[in-house]
């Protein structure tokens, strides 16, 4: 039968395999193991609000986003702003701006942190395969139009950390990180760490993938190694850290 059969006879003894054949479209084999486990992200509900103009304008797949949308709505119980560094189009983006409207969470300030051109300069030293110019089929006028039901979205453009400045007295519940490159990562969690209150969440979108190993995943170990808080990686690629 060899170890994969075993496995998959052991748990088809729990229903694992007789969930996927009641439910085959939120079913998903979890590779290697064999057994298929639950994927909301393919849920119709959560696929039509992925199809809405989010997945046209962003290179996050569907698994990404709903554990970013459930990350969020925990924070919306929180004190704080929301933040993004890493926009590209605005897809995730949006995301969070109909998280905060949908849920009665827009008192709050939406702060949207890019170049709005792609991949800076400096992305032609950093380890990950980016280059300068990379993502650079975006302007900040689309995103802006993309967003503009949404009154308590602001945009910073520009490089970071330089364009963090204009925020720094504020608190923030949660913040995703999309920025790839090692320098833009560790600057953008040293900028927001100490400004995330108790219980709010920040979200590195590529820490889990290969060609970000010494990127975005270094610069996250890296901060982390004299903190508190466990950086808790997860089969979409993404990581989270909960502030203590």
């Amino acid at each position: 039968m060899g170890w994969k059969g075993l496995v998959q006879g052991f748990f088809r003894s729990f229903g694992f395999e007789i969930s996927r054949r009641g439910n085959p479209e939120t079913y998903t084999e979890c590779v290697p193991y064999g057994y298929f486990t639950y994927s909301p992200w393919f849920e119709e509900w959560f696929q039509r609000l992925y199809k809405d103009g989010i997945e046209s304008h962003t290179a996050v797949k569907e698994d990404r986003c709903y554990l970013l949308m459930r990350f969020m709505e925990h924070c919306l119980h929180l004190e704080g702003h929301f933040a993004e560094c890493g926009v590209y189009k605005g897809g995730t983006a949006l995301l969070a701006a109909r998280t905060l409207k949908g849920e009665g969470g827009d008192k709050r300030q939406l702060h949207l942190f890019d170049t709005f051109q792609g991949m800076p300069k400096l992305a032609d030293a950093d380890s990950s395969t980016h280059k300068e110019g990379d993502f650079g089929d975006v302007s900040l006028e689309a995103v802006k139009t993309l967003l503009a039901d949404y009154s308590f979205v602001s945009y910073y453009p520009g490089l970071i950390p330089e364009t963090l400045a204009p925020v720094k007295d504020r608190r923030f519940a949660f913040a995703h990180i999309d920025v790839d490159l090692y320098e833009s990562t560790k600057a953008s969690f040293s900028f927001f760490y100490p400004r995330i209150v108790k219980g709010g969440i920040m979200v590195c979108d590529d820490y889990g993938a290969p060609a970000y190993v010494k990127s975005a995943k270094l610069a996250v170990d890296e901060f982390f190694e004299d903190k508190p808080e466990n950086v808790i990686s997860v089969r979409t690629g993404q990581c989270f850290v909960i502030k203590l």
